[in-house]
């Protein structure tokens, strides 16, 4: 789950969907302004401390996670091996600062999609707009980031592609920019930065992709997340107006990086607000998970899992798994996550909280076979908890973070069997017990 994600929500019906609330309390932040950082390009800035017995890390494998902890207010990150059960419990925080490294982590941080060429740990922070690098192997931060260029650009995803170059999606859009091109602060874009140097070397804009919303209502693109995928780069797009009253329908912008433009765009017309992205490389298929428009009265009609076919000269837009096709048919899937094992995919739906009160209807977690389109439940917890599962395929194992206060946990399911398999969770955050809200590969 995503703060910086949410907090485009600012308003919903009573029965609030599930996570909405999560963006409640991050716009309570981001609506106020909170500090920019104020960091250049290049600067040095925030904090980040070793965290686990002795500060030490994990050695980036195949199979080292990383697992976002927060209660909005202060982040953890902790990495975990499950070939061998270790555990480096915040290996990233919030609260910490040193000499060079100044600019601490908000509560509002997320983990990128993919992981980063060179196995860096790479973390986004939406508040100070600060990209903060750690070694995974020894926990300290390496080096931080700005990509604010003088505005507040709630960057949610980065792709390195090499050593040199990396692409950062930048969600907000600047008001008031210069007229000079050359200081990037246009923002709806994907900022090219150097990650070695640590500068911004460009940007590569679009706006001109968004989509309009029902009524024509003209949208931001708001580039959200994103990942490489056969040499080329997929960013889904939210098209949502300024005010988040409209949502154009799907789209992926398909960009070249070593043109750094545009070649093309996936359209999901029958789907509307398209985040979490997924490649197996095996069969060259792209999933994108949708949640809906929470502007439309068909909001779950518009929620699904769509599979796009990357094999020929053309994307093909393939098999869909439909939000109103599991449980009651009344929620919307988890967007913020797509998570595909060969012919199954792992997906959630979202619970809704009442107008009044604490109980509502819970979350969802299931195993979807892409084949039969037969769904079987693995999981369920109280709306807002079940956040952004991560499948393994190194050890055939899924990983699914649940936020419940007083048992806060993340549920392993081996699916190397016929019939997917619980095994014994473990809490991620022993520390400080922050509840976990996301899971990412290393």
């Amino acid at each position: 789950m995503s703060t910086s994600r949410n907090s485009r929500r600012p308003s919903r019906p009573p029965s609030l969907r599930a996570l909405a609330l999560a963006g409640l309390i991050a716009a309570g932040c981001l609506t106020a302004g909170c500090d920019d950082g104020k960091m250049a390009p290049g600067g040095t800035g925030g904090a980040v401390g070793a965290g686990g017995a002795g500060g030490a890390g994990i050695a980036a494998t195949a199979t080292s996670v990383a697992i976002l902890s927060s209660d909005y207010a202060s982040t953890s990150v902790s990495l975990y091996t499950p070939r061998s059960g270790a555990l480096s419990d915040g290996c990233a925080k919030s609260g910490v600062t040193s000499a060079t490294l100044t600019q601490p982590l908000s509560g509002n941080v997320v983990l990128p999609t993919q992981a980063q060429t060179g196995g860096a740990l790479v973390l986004l922070d939406g508040t100070t707009s600060v990209l903060t690098f750690v070694d995974p192997a020894t926990c300290a931060a390496t080096a931080q980031l700005s990509v604010a260029t003088g505005f507040k650009a709630n960057p949610h995803d980065v792709v390195t592609l090499s050593s040199t170059k990396a692409y950062v999606t930048r969600y907000e859009t600047n008001a008031t920019p210069t007229a000079d091109p050359a200081d990037f602060d246009e923002g709806d874009d994907l900022l090219i930065v150097n990650p070695t140097l640590l500068t911004v070397a460009g940007r590569i804009p679009l706006a001109a992709y968004a989509t309009p919303g029902l009524d024509g209502t003209p949208t931001q693109a708001r580039p959200d997340r994103a990942l490489l995928a056969g040499g080329l780069v997929y960013v889904t797009l939210n098209s949502i107006s300024p005010g988040f009253d409209a949502i154009g329908a799907g789209r992926v912008a398909i960009v070249d990086p070593t043109s750094d433009t545009v070649v093309g765009v996936i359209d999901l017309p029958n789907q509307k607000d398209c985040s979490g992205l997924t490649y197996l490389a095996a069969t060259k298929k792209l999933y994108v998970a949708c949640g809906g428009a929470y502007t439309d009265a068909n909001e779950v009609a518009e929620s699904a899992l769509v599979e796009v076919d990357l094999s020929g000269p053309a994307p093909v837009v393939g098999r869909v798994v439909q939000a109103a096709a599991l449980g009651s048919g009344t929620d919307t899937l988890n967007l913020f996550y797509a998570a595909v094992l060969g012919d199954t995919a792992f997906v959630g739906t979202l619970g809704a909280y009442p107008a009044t009160g604490f109980a509502g209807t819970p979350d969802a977690f299931y195993a979807v076979s892409l084949t039969t389109g037969t769904a079987t439940k693995l999981a369920s917890g109280d709306a807002g908890n079940l956040g952004s599962a991560f499948v393994d395929s190194a050890t055939n194992r899924v990983f699914l973070p649940d936020a419940f206060a007083k048992a806060p946990l993340v549920h392993v399911f081996d699916v190397s069997g016929a019939a997917p398999a619980e095994l014994p969770g473990f809490e991620p955050n022993p520390s400080t017990h922050l509840p976990p809200r996301s899971v990412a590969g290393l």
